[in-house]
């Protein structure tokens, strides 16, 4: 005999309500929500702001909107980011915002996209070719085999940055792709393997100034638009740059970063806990393929 409870129904349907709005709060990626509560969510953290903090992105829309040349460009997701990049003072961020948009007119970074950048390529091994377990994208480089000495050297610094910047402007660009398809996703993961790494092949003048010429550019363009930056098998010596490093980038990207040495054990255990094992080639710990390498 089948029975009928009210309160079985009524609990269900709220249930059914519950998730309904949690999800459409998490996945409406062009509004955001105010509270006053902090998450350590990564689009949470992106997504929620203040009753202050959205007066302060009314404003700004107000004023950047009509010079704003890409759709993607007027959704509040990505306009917090460069409030956010000046603690919510307006005047700055908009003169932020400015100066990346003659910068993207100036380098044609769209354009970059198309562009064949095989003879920097392959002195920067970098890709952009996998996921998290959120769906978020991952750059995988294994900056201990950059050749920065002689891209340096060679005069072909300025479209080594290029080539990096491109990898960044992609990786933003993926961001997007995989919020249309409804994912939680406001950022993507660097993962950098230093093996390799040595100050005589990576430490010249030149190449100190690349390594910080690339964090500012960051910075500069691409405001918090990291979630995690894991640098695995870093030699003692990476600490001679650690300085360098850290006047070159924000708070923000400051703790995101986790540093490991060179047990695999443990970077590969923490790298796993948020990455399928298939989806990191062997250098980082995993068993896929990179096809394109063969």
């Amino acid at each position: 005999m089948q029975v009928y409870s009210p309160f079985l129904s009524i609990t269900i349907c709220k249930c059914i309500l519950c998730t309904c709005i949690m999800i459409l709060l998490k996945f409406i990626l062009v509004g955001v929500l105010i509270t006053s509560v902090k998450s350590d969510n990564a689009a949470d953290e992106d997504l929620i702001i203040t009753k202050s903090q959205k007066d302060a992105l009314d404003k700004f829309k107000s004023r950047v909107l009509p010079i704003l040349p890409r759709n993607y460009m007027k959704e509040d997701v990505y306009l917090i980011r460069w409030l956010r990049a000046k603690d919510f003072k307006i005047d700055e961020a908009e003169r932020f915002l400015k100066a990346d948009l003659k910068w993207r007119k100036s380098t044609k970074i769209e354009t970059l996209r198309l562009e064949d950048f095989s003879d920097i390529s392959s002195d920067y091994p970098v890709y952009v070719d996998t996921y998290d377990k959120n769906g978020a994208p991952v750059i995988t480089a294994i900056a201990g085999q950059w050749n920065l000495r002689t891209v340096h050297l060679s005069g072909l610094a300025d479209r080594a940055q290029l080539f990096l910047d491109k990898v960044m402007d992609g990786a933003a660009a993926q961001v997007r792709r995989v919020q249309t398809e409804g994912k939680n996703v406001t950022r993507f993961l660097f993962l950098l393997n230093l093996e390799g790494f040595n100050l005589v092949e990576h430490g010249c003048p030149r190449c100190f100034l690349g390594i910080v010429t690339f964090l500012q550019s960051y910075e500069s363009h691409f405001p918090g638009l990291t979630d995690k930056i894991v640098i695995f098998n870093a030699p003692p010596t990476v600490q001679a740059v650690r300085p360098i490093v850290r006047q070159a980038i924000s708070t923000h990207t400051r703790r995101h970063i986790k540093i490991f040495g060179s047990n695999k054990v443990e970077w590969r255990r923490y790298l796993l806990d948020f990455i399928d094992e298939d989806q990191l080639t062997e250098d980082f710990g995993g068993t896929r393929i990179r096809y394109s390498e063969l």
